[in-house]
């Protein structure tokens, strides 16, 4: 029996999964980290704790009784913009910017001010580029830390690093470095304008490879550290919304990921890029050469966050006593409601739109409330804001000629069977829910797999992993009535757009 091993490496922590070539899921463990954040917009992370991390994780591994020269591959699936410079000898020379940290706006506007949006969408598929991409924080080093600039051997993203403490190997791979900004799409090379722009010396990047291709085997030392065999080698993996999608099933035209967690991710497998529109959906690259649109919504399950702590507390403190979830409480109160909320509708951007129709200055709004207003009402119009965002990312990928045929649900939210069919009837397409959670870590295990020679193609590998979907069709005697709330919650974006 071979065995895959993955790392989910998120923001705050690491999630380590073992599958077996099933793709059955033998071994989990997740450790937690902290972030430094010394001042406004600035969060950092010493990298020894990510790697540290990883070897915990590992070494449990190796005590478990799994033999670890069945081990075939490891395979990384990490945040996009988290930034780490190395010296020669392969140390740190400074904390990780990690990927929210925003410092670099100075920079930002100075990359937009000497190349033209519209070329670096053309070329990078990034419809924005803020103080968080790789490309301003590097333009940041070059400015205010020219010796770290200068002692730099390899500037490397999360996936990166991490490859190279385990195999010495200084590379990066394609869906990772598309939210960098220095990143050619489409040619599959480096941007040499955004080099020169931002004074990066492209001898301190790494070398380019696609999506799970084997890299080397580990090095004695990592081998040592982790507890794990030389023998095992180490595949490129994906960026996490990318290895959640191929997790996920998403990899042909017309199957479209959408996840639900603190903001709204959707994702839609595309042969070719199109960048006629004039939303300038971010596109990254997805396995086999392929593109991935990827827009995203600031706020969503966040925002039933907000509501549950400040318009339900007497619920959450009745759902902690009695070990109830305050989410599924509140799903029983909005199922008092009725499709469209009874005219109540809400605008869930909280923290400013980000997508069909940017607008760092929208707020949230709760509208149509009269003295025969339940609060089932409004806690049913919030589920429906979020669904009516999902349907604006559907109609910005069918108006990118995406025949968009089902939408696969992620994230926590999908574990709402109320919240499935809102977005089943707002959206008018089926929606599927997976019965296994881990899907990020999935795809890694499959790029790992693939990479490895287990299966013949990724596809060929998703057919084996048991994904469960669970489908939630739309309801024709609910769709009048979603269609009237979807168009209420546009219209009243517009009116208001000026007064935000």
């Amino acid at each position: 029996m071979q065995y895959f091993l993955t790392f989910d490496v998120g923001t705050t922590s690491m999630k380590c999964l073992l599958f077996d070539e099933n793709f059955k899921e033998v071994f989990f463990d997740e450790t937690e980290y902290s972030l430094l954040t010394p001042a406004q917009d600035i969060v950092e992370i010493d990298p020894d704790i990510y790697f540290n991390t990883l070897c915990g994780s590992t070494n449990k591994i190796a005590k478990s009784g799994i033999s670890v020269d069945d081990i075939a591959a490891i395979t990384i699936t990490t945040q996009g913009e988290t930034l780490i410079p190395i010296d020669k000898d392969g140390k740190t020379l400074r904390n990780a910017i990690v990927w929210i940290d925003g410092r670099a706006v100075i920079e930002a506007d100075e990359i937009k001010a000497k190349i033209d949006s519209k070329e670096i969408y053309k070329t990078t598929g990034l419809g924005e580029i803020n103080g968080c991409v790789p490309a301003a924080k590097l333009l940041w080093i070059y400015k205010n830390e020219p010796e770290v600039y200068d002692n730099t051997y390899k500037f490397m993203l999360l996936e990166d690093y991490l490859i190279y403490r385990l195999t010495g190997a200084a590379v990066t791979e394609q869906s990772l470095i598309s939210s960098t900004a220095w990143f050619d799409i489409v040619n599959e090379c480096y941007y040499d304008k955004m080099l020169d722009v931002c004074s990066i010396d492209k001898d301190k990047l790494p070398e380019i490879l696609p999506c799970g291709e084997k890299v080397a085997n580990l090095t004695a030392d990592a081998a040592k550290l982790t507890g794990l065999s030389e023998k095992t080698i180490v595949v490129t993996g994906a960026m996490d919304q990318v290895s959640s999608a191929i997790g996920a099933g998403n990899i042909c035209d017309g199957i479209v990921t959408e996840t639900t967690g603190t903001a709204l991710v959707a994702g839609a497998t595309a042969s070719q890029p199109d960048f006629s529109s004039d939303c300038a959906i971010t596109i990254y690259k997805h396995f086999n050469h392929g593109y991935l649109y990827m827009p995203y919504c600031n706020t969503a399950g966040i925002v039933l966050k907000w509501f549950r702590d400040e318009l339900m507390k007497e619920l959450k403190r009745n759902a902690k006593e009695t070990g109830v979830s305050a989410y599924a409480l509140i799903d029983e109160i909005a199922a008092e409601s009725k499709a469209g909320s009874n005219g109540v509708v809400v605008l869930p951007h909280f923290a400013g739109r980000s997508v069909t129709s940017p607008n760092d200055k929208t707020k949230g709004v709760i509208y149509g409330i009269t003295l025969g207003t339940k609060l089932s009402d409004v806690a049913r119009s919030v589920l429906e804001s979020v669904a009516c965002m999902l349907k604006e990312l559907i109609d910005s990928f069918e108006k990118q000629g995406i025949n968009v045929t089902e939408i696969r649900s992620l994230g926590g939210g999908a574990n709402s069977d109320l919240w499935c069919e809102i977005k089943a009837g707002i959206c008018n397409k089926n929606i599927m829910r997976s019965s296994y959670a881990q899907t990020t870590a999935l795809g890694a295990a499959i790029l790992g797999a693939t990479a490895m020679g287990k299966y013949n193609s990724v596809e060929e590998a998703v057919k084996v992993a048991d994904l469960g979907f669970t489908k939630f069709e739309p309801k024709t005697e609910d769709l009048a009535a979603y269609k009237e709330a979807s168009e209420k919650y546009y219209e009243l974006y517009e009116a208001l757009d000026k007064v935000f």
